[in-house]
């Protein structure tokens, strides 16, 4: 902005002799402040228009006063909400969120009904991926996954079923599995050739079992042909063992027997031992706790794993989880029976039971089938 100058004053002129002359007033200083004043002020308004020009905003702009501020970086309003306002918001994105939760369980529980063979705890299991879902006693139960153990990380695209119904694991086209089928007197007498050369791998043989009510042990009348059959025909072997034990001597009388049966044989594959839920409502170890069944399954284990075998716990979902402590047996290999047609399982295991319903050449009637999670041996 130009400054504004003062014209200099006029000089005084000479004086009158004997009186003094008066100072005459200068007229136009009032006219010249009145011009500079008015100058600022147009060259004010000139600098606002041309911000608002530039700005996009108006006059009417300026005397707004809406409580906005401006972003040191952006520039971008900034708009204040009253508490009434929030609490709307909020409430509307709750009410979005959820309405949008709902539509997606209902499309999914659609398409379960609208799948062959829908199941209610198959939307369960759906619903809730975090638990373990399994029925039992008339409900069903959730067991939280517990993430410090060792996940399940078998794919269930990998797993391929032949027209034979034997199933296995691939991964880059290489099968990562064995077969295996577990059998006891209830199949008869078994051609053990023709079960090799059908391509099954291995066999889990039942060696015996307590009975539920008199707690008397018995063991198994074709066990020890089965054994020596498989064996002979180089089949992976192990046993299993039913066990209605209650106390530790009992645990021990059964690890005993197991082991003077397969003495005689090389046998290579796990010694297990069988934890079921009895229906039968007089079955001795339904007195057991959780706790107790587990210290004996624990018991059992260490005791094979002492004889210099591998030990094994068979059960399904509700045995596992219910009627024993997994966190505390899941250090020891399990063998997991779950008949269908993909494996729902959350942790790692040893083996899979597919089937009760398996054909087999040179097995009379219905065989299980399992998958080993043991690579087969190359011959």
């Amino acid at each position: 902005m130009e400054e504004i100058k003062k014209r200099p004053e006029a000089k005084e002129g000479p004086k009158t002799k004997g009186k003094t002359k008066k100072k005459k007033k200068n007229s136009l200083l009032p006219v010249t402040v009145v011009l500079a004043v008015c100058t600022l002020i147009s060259l004010l308004l000139c600098a606002a228009m041309a911000f608002f020009v530039n700005s996009g905003k108006t006059f009417r702009d300026l005397f707004k006063t809406e409580a906005v501020s401006e972003s040191p970086s952006d520039s971008e309003v900034m708009v204040t909400y009253t508490q009434e306002e929030v609490d709307k918001m909020v409430s509307e994105s709750a009410e979005e969120a959820r309405q949008q939760k709902e539509n997606e369980i209902k499309g999914m529980i659609r398409e379960e009904a609208q799948s062959s063979g829908p199941s209610f705890i198959s939307i369960l299991r759906k619903l809730y991926p975090e638990c373990m879902v399994y029925p039992g006693d008339g409900t069903f139960y959730f067991e939280d996954v517990d993430s410090t153990i060792p996940g399940n990380p078998y794919l269930k695209e990998n797993f391929v079923t032949e027209e034979s119904g034997f199933r296995y694991y691939k991964e880059n086209d290489k099968v990562k599995t064995t077969l295996c089928i577990d059998i006891s007197s209830h199949q008869g007498a078994v051609d053990w050739p023709k079960v090799a050369a059908s391509g099954v791998q291995a066999v889990i043989i039942r060696a015996g079992y307590r009975g539920y009510g008199s707690g008397k042990m018995v063991m198994d009348e074709q066990a020890e042909g089965n054994i020596n059959g498989a064996t002979s025909n180089g089949l992976k072997t192990g046993v299993y063992f039913f066990s209605q034990a209650i106390t530790e001597e009992e645990i021990d009388e059964e690890v005993r027997a197991l082991l003077e049966m397969v003495e005689p044989y090389h046998i290579t594959g796990p010694i297990a031992i069988d934890v079921e839920k009895l229906d039968a409502g007089t079955a001795r170890t339904n007195s057991l706790s959780a706790d107790d069944r587990t210290a004996l399954v624990i018991h059992f284990c260490e005791k094979v794993k002492e004889a210099g075998y591998t030990p094994m716990i068979y059960g399904n979902a509700y045995s596992l989880f219910h009627m024993l402590n997994y966190r505390q047996i899941c250090t020891y290999p399990i063998w997991y029976a779950y008949y269908s047609d993909s494996l729902y399982y959350h942790y790692d295991l040893a083996m899979w039971q597919y089937s009760s319903n398996g054909k087999v050449p040179g097995v009379t009637g219905n065989v299980d089938l399992n998958v080993m999670f043991e690579e087969p041996a190359e011959g």
